[in-house]
């Protein structure tokens, strides 16, 4: 007998999760739910599967945390290169490239260690130190040839400070949901739609609902098959322990 058959909801990644919901719902859009006879049920289904929409958008930008660490290693980097270049001056033979980056040495101590410091510390310390650089210093820093390196930091700096920018622009508009909660909402909503027509098949037979079943159905085997694909790619081969 004709009937919508089982999904593993709970099994899919969420990107995977709310596009086999939006594929369900742009289905019963098509046929629309007063034909389908499941109004009042897909009256509460539409609303959840918003939900989840704004929820996954909420994950997305929560993501914003390992982009904005990656920013901040990489101006780190480059202030570890700046030193680099300036410990190597006073090694030079040309006593007046020894002499400034002497001078340039006495400023960085100064500023003390600035990529162990806290985002917004270490932000404001490269801007003053870049102000120095570029500035009273800005003589040393030629002479040294070290000018790339500035140049660098404040290039990676900006950057950092335009993404966490970003973050604090999109902080009012997180939302309280969350994906798990919704999921499982939505999920008790499109259950609740499969069993009615399931139900209503058997009371008013397979002809109403044949070409919505058959499309759901299909679009749930292709959703199955790209699990089992997904699990074969990530199937353990054996346990290896990482080293950092």
């Amino acid at each position: 007998m004709l009937k919508i058959e089982d999904c593993p909801l709970s099994r899919f990644q969420n990107d995977e999760h709310y596009n086999f919901q939006t594929d369900a719902n742009g289905l019963i859009q098509y046929f629309t739910a007063a034909t389908l006879l499941i109004e009042t049920e897909y009256a509460i289904y539409s609303p959840l599967l918003e939900n989840e929409g704004d929820a996954l958008n909420f994950v997305r930008k929560s993501s914003y945390s390992d982009l904005i660490s990656a920013s901040d290693k990489v101006r780190d980097n480059t202030i570890y290169g700046l030193d680099d270049a300036i410990n190597s001056g006073l090694r030079h033979f040309d006593k007046t490239i020894r002499a400034a980056s002497n001078r340039l040495k006495i400023l960085r101590d100064a500023s003390g260690n600035i990529a162990r410091k806290a985002y917004n510390k270490e932000t404001a310390d490269i801007i003053k130190l870049l102000a120095d650089l570029k500035g009273p210093y800005a003589a040393d820093v030629t002479t040294v040839n070290i000018g790339d390196w500035v140049t660098e930091l404040e290039s990676n700096n900006n950057d950092f400070v335009s993404l966490q920018n970003t973050r604090y622009d999109e902080a009012g508009e997180k939302t309280s949901l969350r994906m798990k909660e919704v999921r499982i909402e939505v999920d008790a909503a499109y259950n609740v739609i499969v069993d009615k027509i399931n139900a209503l098949i058997i009371v008013n037979g397979e002809a109403p609902y044949v070409d919505f079943v058959n499309k759901l159905n299909l679009r749930i085997e292709a959703y199955i098959n790209n699990l089992a694909i997904y699990k074969g790619r990530t199937k353990p081969q054996g346990t290896t322990e990482e080293v950092k």
